[in-house]
């Protein structure tokens, strides 16, 4: 009996050893990894991507679209009930998209910020992430200068993730949302226009298999939408930025047709989320982008804005042409507004963005742009500017300046013009040429 008895036990342990070979246990959904330890480097942000309408190499061809097994009606997490805001601000529900657009001037963008990639173990803290890539931290006397000299709009990029929680809440400490709620006070103190965006994410790769992005933006935007439900319409939400398929050889190609899809499901979920949190979100005005922000015609084409929404605008990013405003391998560092192959990749993509969405009635936003430094190339630079803006203004499209801190060239991207210590501007003579077909 004994022998037997040890026989049988045996026997059910490998046979339950076997069974969870077959069935492992799954990862939590949601959870992430920090990086490795990375020293703080301003040249770490990767956010200056190339306009890629403009890359002479042959693009990937599209594979088909798979089934998509996200086809059923997006639910997400169960979302707490909107709290009525202390202070609900008159909003302007007769502004058009159009007008906003134009009212909203020249902006300026807090860049390596608050968007910087804390990706260090341990507790975030967000005065580290604000500095981690060699900013100072913001100040209000920044906002009055932008203010002062003319911008009418601040663009505050915000990575969330290393402050967002556990599913299925994914509950946003509210140290970071009350510190971009600071700035934003700073800027309505000016009369200004606000952005607030998600930016440097890693868990929106864009895919029908990631449905665990989906779940964290339906929640991130519910609860930044509850915090500000009662400002009015000069603060604007963006859902995500330059959305991509990040390490792949499509991530900067246009996608893939799933990817785009996805984006396209994505920003409807946004736009959702944040209406349905109530207050003066139902009015707000919504930035919604393209496939990396990209201005590519596959991409612009596959975009899909939310029917029955006209507060919607979409948003794109062009520093444009590439090899002057944003490639740093290039030594092209002239430009003439009078020479046609300076301006005709600038007039052309302001004509397909006119072609695609302005001519249909949708409104347009520039949320980054810029040109580099390029051995103190200033001369162009300024020239470049006032052509730039001028072509943006006659189609419609307010344009964001990118300000990553770094002031000349290296071998990192210098897309700095203003000095954030004093507070001044490094290149008065941009910041003019820039605003004033802006005004």
């Amino acid at each position: 009996m004994i022998r037997k008895t040890s026989i049988i036990l045996i026997a059910i342990i490998i046979l339950t050893a076997l069974i969870s070979c077959f069935h492992p246990g799954e990862d939590e959904p949601g959870t992430h990894t920090p990086d490795t330890e990375q020293t703080p480097d301003v040249s770490d942000s990767p956010d200056n991507s190339p306009d890629e309408s403009h890359d002479d190499s042959q693009p990937v061809s599209d594979p088909q679209i798979p089934d998509d097994p996200q086809s059923e009606e997006f639910t997400g997490p169960e979302l707490k009930p909107v709290p009525e805001p202390e202070v609900i601000m008159e909003i302007n529900e007769n502004i058009t998209a159009f007008e906003l657009a134009k009212d909203m001037g020249a902006g300026w963008n807090l860049g390596n910020t608050l968007d910087s990639v804390l990706n260090t173990g341990g507790i975030p803290y967000v005065t580290r992430q604000e500095t981690f890539w060699g900013n100072p931290a913001t100040t209000r006397e920044m906002i009055k200068l932008l203010s002062d000299s003319g911008f009418r709009t601040l663009r505050i990029p915000v990575t969330w993730e290393r402050f967002i929680g556990s599913p299925p809440d994914y509950t946003v400490n509210p140290a970071l949302i009350n510190r971009v709620q600071e700035i934003v006070d700073w800027a309505f103190e000016f009369n200004m226009y606000v952005i607030v965006n998600t930016h440097h994410e890693s868990w929106n790769f864009p895919s029908f298999e990631n449905e665990t992005a989906a779940h964290i933006l339906k929640s991130l935007w519910h609860q930044i939408a509850s915090h500000f439900a009662g400002y009015c319409e000069k603060l604007i939400f963006e859902g995500m930025n330059e959305p991509r398929m990040v390490g792949t050889n499509y991530e900067w190609r246009g996608g893939t047709p799933e990817a785009r899809e996805v984006i396209n499901e994505w920003n409807s979920i946004f736009v959702d989320t944040v209406r349905a949190a109530g207050y003066n979100n139902e009015k707000r005005f919504l930035l919604i982008p393209t496939y990396a922000a990209s201005s590519d015609d596959i991409v612009i084409n596959d975009m899909r804005v939310p029917a029955n929404d006209d507060r919607i605008m979409v948003s794109v990013h062009a520093y444009t042409p590439y090899d002057l405003a944003l490639n740093t391998r290039s030594s092209r560092n002239t430009f003439d507004p009078n020479d046609p192959n300076d301006i005709r990749d600038i007039d052309g993509l302001f004509t397909r963005l006119n072609r695609v969405f302005i001519s249909n009635g949708i409104a347009v936003v520039m949320g980054e742009t810029g040109i580099l430094d390029k051995a103190g190339n200033t001369e162009a630079r300024v020239a470049w500017a006032d052509y730039y803006t001028s072509v943006a203004a006659n189609t419609g499209i307010p344009c964001i300046w990118w300000d990553n801190g770094i002031k000349e060239a290296t071998n990192n991207e210098a897309f700095g013009i203003m000095n954030r210590q004093v507070p001044e501007w490094h290149y008065p003579e941009i910041v003019t040429a820039f605003i004033k077909n802006q005004g």
